[in-house]
């Protein structure tokens, strides 16, 4: 679920290159979808200054911020290069610039009203009975059922009493290329005790990442002291996505406890999730080649802006001015 902000962060300007003809219909899904009916994104470039000119004259006189501008620009929309243009560039100057310019003031949008209301019309049934404070505590994610959102390694999730609800501190770490070790990530999600649009969650989940906030429906489909099994649903400018994931005390009890592994894929089939579906989460979180994600003091100093970066920034304003490069690797930015 991590890469979920992500989609939203770069749809409008991974999904502008759609042909130009206009679409009739008068709502959308999200970004995705509009795009794929054929729908051409509508940008405002006074927008990014006139409207949130603080924000975009704090990052564009930042290099590493401009490059991960830059770099979010290349990735068109796609969700593991989105994620390594985090992890390398991350910053507050980034997070506060996408935050105004997509979310708050919304200077790319489709120009139709997202509709996803019959998303949500088809959910899990979630046990009537489940007590939250039974979440409390540590927890390892093990198994998860989008390889997008759930599947990151070294996925340690600690959720505490809060006002209405719980906390949910996370912690999860991204692969470097070529085996290089790991850029490691936090973030914290709230909790709270909201059935969701139909009625049917358990909680209603919201946080905020990359300067872009998330709101999903969670329901509890199986659970025991052992195991607690999670699906979701969610939305952002992007579109819907949903997903699974399984949680456990100790990271390797579904593979050693065969009861409580019985007891979680049945909880799954009931769900209507098949269990061989699930990608087995690497928590192994060696100890070296481990660095915290996003742009430190000394990337700060080093980055500098190049000829191509002008080329890139203007994708943002004018969707369509450059063409994707297949070969594209932030890492090599």
């Amino acid at each position: 679920k991590q890469a979920k902000a992500l989609g939203a962060a770069l749809a409008a300007v991974g999904l502008t290159l759609a042909p130009l003809a206009g679409v009739a219909e008068e709502t959308s899904a999200g970004f995705e979808e509009f795009a794929a009916k054929g729908g051409t994104m509508e940008a405002r470039p006074e927008c990014f200054f006139d409207e949130c000119g603080d924000q975009s004259k704090a990052c564009f006189t930042n290099p590493s911020c401009l490059k991960g501008v830059t770099c979010l620009g290349n990735c068109r929309g796609e969700q593991e290069c989105a994620t390594r243009c985090f992890a390398r560039f991350g910053s507050e100057k980034l997070n506060d610039w996408l935050s105004c310019t997509l979310e708050e003031k919304k200077c790319v949008v489709t120009g139709v009203k997202q509709d996803t209301s019959a998303f949500y019309a088809t959910a899990p049934q979630r046990l009537s009975n489940f007590d939250r404070k039974a979440l409390e505590g540590k927890w390892w994610k093990v198994r998860g059922y989008n390889a997008k959102y759930d599947c990151f390694p070294c996925q340690v999730n600690t959720f505490s009493t809060a006002p209405n609800g719980m906390r949910n501190d996370i912690e999860f770490r991204v692969p470097k290329p070529d085996n290089g070790g790991y850029w490691q990530n936090r973030l914290e999600e709230v909790i709270i005790d909201e059935r969701g649009p139909q009625g049917k969650a358990s909680y209603t989940v919201g946080g905020k990442m990359y300067g872009l906030e998330f709101r999903e429906q969670w329901y509890i489909v199986g659970a025991d002291s052992s195991f607690v099994l999670v699906a979701y649903k969610g939305d952002t400018q992007q579109g819907p996505y949903e997903g699974a994931f399984l949680y456990t005390r100790n990271k390797d009890d579904y593979d050693t406890n065969s009861g409580l592994r019985s007891k979680a894929d049945a909880a799954a089939k009931k769900a209507g999730l098949e269990p061989s579906q699930f990608c087995a989460i690497d928590n192994a979180c060696p100890t070296t080649g481990v660095t915290q994600a996003g742009a430190s003091k000394d990337d700060l100093s080093k980055e500098k802006l190049e000829w191509a970066d002008v080329f890139d920034l203007a994708e943002w304003f004018r969707p369509g001015t450059t063409a994707k490069k297949a070969d594209f690797d932030p890492n090599k930015m």
